[in-house]
């Protein structure tokens, strides 16, 4: 696909899986985002928040297309709470096998981008279901030729059950008593915020370099601190 010409400002944004954590995280962050001039949310539940940029639209994994809606960067977040049985937001298993469906549809309509939130077990041929799942719908985003693939691989997430802050104090105490023991096991399974990885989608997608990334639970670790180092300077 060839480089998108859209200023910047005049971009359209769509969500899939808003009722997520990192879902949640992202769509407060477009709300105040000057990026996009129109935001489209694709849900399943009820619609929670009114902005005049922001456009519902209700409808059904199995039926979801882009022909009416052609969104310039889409942003995939269905998280752990997701893919977890018994989660907060679980889906049936029957609605997976959906997903290639939606990014061809994507492809198919013109969308330049595509931010997926993935886990770092994803693999097309793992052992696990959940795992596997996640595996190949990686390969349809990696396999279609978008002008911008951004896959987003982290460990635990924090963010259902717990606040911003607890959830903060247990990876530090994740990382103060395994670090010495763990070598580059911790880098790649310490808890991360949810709100921490939507920031890291968004920015990601106002790249102006094409291509296919993948950000490993390392990278994310890293840019968490990158951003804990920059609050400390502002402050």
């Amino acid at each position: 696909m060839v480089k998108p010409t859209i200023v910047q400002d005049d971009k359209v944004a769509a969500v899939i899986g808003a009722e997520g954590f990192v879902g949640e995280h992202l769509l407060d962050l477009l709300k105040s985002h000057q990026a996009y001039k129109k935001i489209v949310i694709f849900h399943q539940s009820k619609a929670r928040v009114s902005d005049e940029r922001i456009e519902w639209k209700k409808v059904s994994l199995d039926s979801l297309v882009f022909d009416q809606t052609r969104p310039d960067d889409l942003f995939i977040c269905y998280d752990a709470s997701f893919f977890n049985a018994g989660g907060k937001y679980s889906i049936d298993k029957k609605y997976y096998k959906y997903f290639p469906k939606i990014i061809i549809s994507a492809y198919r309509n013109d969308v330049s981008q595509v931010m997926l939130l993935s886990t770092h077990l994803a693999k097309a041929n793992a052992l696990l279901f959940n795992h596997r799942v996640r595996g190949l719908i990686e390969e349809s985003v990696r396999k279609m030729g978008f002008w911008g693939a951004h896959i987003f691989r982290p460990s635990i997430l924090i963010g259902e059950s717990t606040s911003e802050q607890w959830g903060q104090k247990l990876a530090d105490e994740i990382g103060y008593r395994f670090d010495k023991f763990t070598g580059g096991w911790l880098r790649r399974n310490k808890p991360i915020e949810a709100s921490t990885v939507a920031r890291a989608m968004l920015e990601k997608a106002q790249m102006t370099e094409g291509g296919t990334f993948e950000y490993s639970s390392a990278w994310l670790q890293d840019y968490a601190s990158s951003l804990k180092n920059t609050d400390l300077t502002k402050s």
